[in-house]
């Protein structure tokens, strides 16, 4: 099946009617845990050619017509951060599947390959791209696997060939328009990859100007879309080579991120995206200068966040939503979803990317702390 009928197909069947899901339900007298019942879930949602349900309205009982590539990339990334803790064949087995996916829906670029539907490559993008090339490597991390090795290589190669004079990266080809989110996903691919190939020089090149790009760009103005993925990128970066730049920038950046970005708890978001980087923030001061006082922090508003997160997690045998003010909402169809994380407490909706970022966030502080709140 071609790039193009593979992605219709995706939109096709995830417009189908809930009866024929093939969802997973965990058993409704075992409230299920919050790790391994969203693993469940992502792996129950993928359709037959690899990608996944994108969203379902629990108001209306329809799934979206909508799509995002960059999200169904996502999807895989979590199934990845997974596997990098948990030995499951299960997961390891669905994970193959997608970047067969993903590697259908490549196009030529730049030497290498960019994860896109269209043949002139107007609708590919960046962050996909990245995603797609950290779940192969760790894939292999996992699993000693080199199934995808060629993809490795083609989908680094197309990243490379994305970066501006400037050190940032072209969120899509043929223009020059940066993001903040795909400059975070775009790091920390580059900087997984030359973990595990540090021969590599032309993605060491591309990775040390991407760094000092990005040190200076975000220190001077910090951005929540950036936030999440270049903390993370950080953490790698600072385990990988022990340049104190990129502990001081992970601790500036969670000082700003808590005092400027996201001051309060926002009790109805789903926040999970943010607990990423902030628990990567939080193992640099844990164990990098002893910022004692903002590991405290850290460890606070990373266990509210938590808390309050894990509550968007459906349960199984779960039939109604409780919207606050008095009202709730009766869906049946709830108890199908076991393990997905809805997009807010005001947003009766789970979409592939809340479920995504909360597995996630749940296996790295599960790694962090030993425990879920």
């Amino acid at each position: 099946m071609g790039a193009r009928s593979l992605w219709l197909a995706a939109k096709v069947a995830a417009c189908a009617a809930l009866g024929g899901a093939a969802m997973v339900v965990a058993a409704a007298s075992e409230p299920p845990r919050a790790i391994e019942a969203a693993a469940a879930h992502l792996v129950g949602s993928q359709l037959e050619n690899g990608l996944f349900r994108y969203e379902y309205d629990f108001v209306t009982g329809r799934y979206s017509q909508r799509d995002n590539l960059v999200r169904q990339a996502g999807a895989g990334f979590a199934l990845a951060e997974y596997l990098s803790f948990h030995r499951d064949e299960r997961v390891a087995a669905a994970l193959r599947r997608a970047l067969r996916a993903y590697a259908a829906m490549s196009r030529p670029f730049g030497g290498g390959r960019l994860l896109g539907t269209e043949p002139d490559l107007s609708d590919a993008k960046a962050g996909a791209t990245a995603l797609a090339l950290v779940s192969a490597l760790r894939l292999r991390a996992a699993t000693g696997e080199d199934g995808f090795a060629a993809e490795i290589e083609d989908w680094a190669a197309a990243l490379v060939a994305l970066q501006l004079p400037d050190g940032g990266f072209a969120a899509r080809p043929h223009v020059r328009e940066q993001s903040p989110y795909s400059n975070g996903e775009i790091w920390l691919a580059l900087a997984e990859f030359n973990d595990r190939f540090p021969a590599d020089g032309k993605v060491a090149r591309a990775l040390s100007a991407a760094d000092q790009a990005f040190l200076t760009r975000y220190e001077r103005r910090a951005d929540v879309g950036f936030f999440h993925w270049g903390l993370m990128a950080t953490e790698r970066r600072w385990a990988s080579s022990g340049d104190a730049r990129f502990a001081r920038f992970a601790l500036s950046q969670a000082k700003i991120y808590l005092d400027f970005l996201r001051p309060r708890v926002n009790p109805r978001s789903n926040s999970c995206y943010a607990v990423e980087g902030l628990l990567s923030a939080y193992a640099i001061a844990r164990r990098g200068d002893g910022d004692r006082g903002l590991s405290e922090r850290l460890r606070a508003r990373i266990g509210a966040e938590m808390e309050k997160n894990l509550r968007l997690q459906l349960r199984a045998g779960q039939r109604e939503i409780d919207l606050g003010s008095g009202r709730r909402l009766v869906a049946p169809d709830l108890a199908q979803f076991s393990g997905a994380f809805l997009n807010g407490f005001s947003r009766p909706a789970a979409r592939i990317d809340a479920t995504q970022h909360c597995l996630s966030a749940a296996v790295r502080y599960r790694d962090a702390f030993a425990s879920l709140p």
